[in-house]
């Protein structure tokens, strides 16, 4: 049974998460899934990535922060977010929990992007800019937004590879959740040819690529 053996992977993961585990947060369908965000902490940890960006701030934000924290990281994460309301409730847990210096949370409302496939919206680059310039190289890129639930925004988060592709490290780490949806799975087709790349996705709703080669930067 397939849901079943989801259901008895994200409660393993669970018990991974209790280290981190802080405050109640506000779990939902639109979250990502606990075995999910394990990898994406696995990833970070192995292979102790220090500077990462966020497409989509929620639960992963606040225990990558508590990850730096734990650790005694110099880490630092930028999240961009383009609902004003629940960027605002996380800059509030991160302010209760003595996060805040781990983050920067970037308000970046939806706008026409040179990049998005249908001229879907993505997030205003100017904000973006102004808070991560390009001369900053990024050691992982996690995409969890914008929404991309109807089938009208299914390829929102497609510009998240080519805007930030030149700022990727070698050896950097690119997630994308959601791949259970169809929109995604068009997504990875396109970013692994970008970034000559295979993305792993085994489990949890999220594909994981590890970057060994210069992306292909048009």
């Amino acid at each position: 049974n397939p849901f079943l053996l989801e259901t008895l992977t994200d409660l393993l993961a669970m018990n991974y998460l209790t280290p981190l585990a802080g405050n109640y947060l506000p779990w939902s369908g639109y979250a990502i899934r606990p075995s999910g965000l394990v990898k994406i902490l696995n990833q970070i940890l192995i292979n102790q990535h220090l500077t990462i960006v966020e497409c989509g701030g929620g639960i992963s934000t606040l225990y990558i922060a508590r990850l730096f924290a734990q650790n005694h990281w110099q880490g630092h994460l930028y999240c961009i977010e383009n609902n004003l309301d629940w960027l605002n409730f996380l800059a509030a847990r991160l302010e209760n929990e003595g996060l805040k210096k781990y983050v920067t949370l970037i308000d970046a409302p939806l706008k026409p992007c040179d990049f998005a496939i249908d001229q879907t919206p993505w997030y205003e680059v100017e904000k973006i800019r102004q808070a991560l310039p390009l001369s900053q190289k990024i050691d992982c890129l996690l995409v969890d937004g914008p929404p991309a639930y109807r089938p009208e925004i299914q390829y929102s988060r497609f510009p998240a590879v080519p805007f930030f592709q030149e700022q990727l490290a070698i050896g950097a780490t690119v997630l994308l959740d959601d791949i259970n949806r169809d929109g995604e799975q068009e997504i990875l087709k396109r970013w692994q040819d970008l970034l000559n790349a295979t993305f792993d996705t085994s489990e949890g709703n999220v594909a994981i690529a590890q970057i060994s080669t210069t992306p292909n930067v048009s």
